[in-house]
């Protein structure tokens, strides 16, 4: 299999978006389609962003993972950006094939270019098969992390301030 890992093109984004289905809807909720404007309108925000790369990995001429690198500028660690991976996700027939560590050597290689001082990403819990995935190539589980919907509101409990 021959695998070449770029950034996204416009052209890419119905089959970006078909992988992106792939991620497991038992884990996250069910999505509402925000109809193909706004996605060409936010595919099209990232791609002039200096500060995100939409990636995608194509075998043979045809698109088979994708990831999303978002570089966030810090006022601490002496300035400097830390990277942010999102919806990464590779097609289920060609998982365990070296399609993942590929998309993910290359936004590493981007990270380091950018300056960046770490990269993360959250995972569910639920998704043990990627928890490995990352543990293989390096990856450490270093925080906890936590998340709100912003639509529920910030509640806050009187004892605890």
């Amino acid at each position: 299999m021959k695998l070449a890992v770029r950034l996204a093109a416009e052209a890419d984004l119905p089959r970006v978006l078909e992988l992106l289905e792939q991620i497991d809807d038992s884990v996250y909720p069910p999505r509402e389609d925000a109809g193909r404007g706004v996605r060409l309108s936010v595919f099209r925000r990232i791609a002039a962003d200096p500060h995100q790369r939409l990636l995608v990995a194509e075998a043979d001429g045809r698109i088979v993972g994708t990831v999303h690198l978002v570089v966030v500028p810090h006022l601490s660690r002496s300035c400097k950006p830390s990277g942010l991976l999102e919806s990464m996700v590779v097609d289920e027939a060609h998982r365990r094939q070296g399609v993942g560590a590929a998309l993910l050597r290359e936004v590493q290689r981007l990270a380091r270019e950018a300056g960046c001082y770490k990269l993360a990403l959250s995972s569910n819990l639920a998704r043990r098969g990627a928890h490995r995935f990352y543990s293989r190539l390096g990856w450490k589980r270093t925080h906890y992390g936590f998340s709100v919907e912003p639509r529920m509101g910030l509640t806050t409990d009187s004892k605890n301030g």
